[in-house]
Formats: C-alpha cells, sequence, structure tokens
C-alpha cells in the first residue's frame, strides 16, 4: 500500500498523523491542567 503513495501524498499522510498527536496531546494536557487547578471542595468529606 505504501508504495502507491507519491511522495507529496506520504507528505500530507505523515503531517496529518503528526498534527493529530499534537492536538490529542494539547487536548490531554490542558484537561489534566484543568483538573489540577480546579478548586476542591473538602466539606462534604466530614
Amino acid at each position: 500500500m505504501l508504495n502507491t503513495l507519491t511522495t507529496a501524498a506520504f507528505t500530507f499522510v505523515f503531517l496529518g498523523i503528526v498534527i493529530g498527536l499534537g492536538a490529542a496531546f494539547v487536548l490531554m494536557f490542558w484537561e489534566v491542567e484543568r483538573q489540577l487547578t480546579r478548586p476542591r471542595n473538602r466539606d462534604r468529606l466530614g
């Protein structure tokens, strides 16, 4: 399958994978940071 891709098509596939993974990591770190900076309500525990 990969031998049928031209250089330009392979470049676009590679860029799509890199951009997709980069966006996933940015959203993951953003969600982790949002969870860590959320104020915790400890009054309900006791």
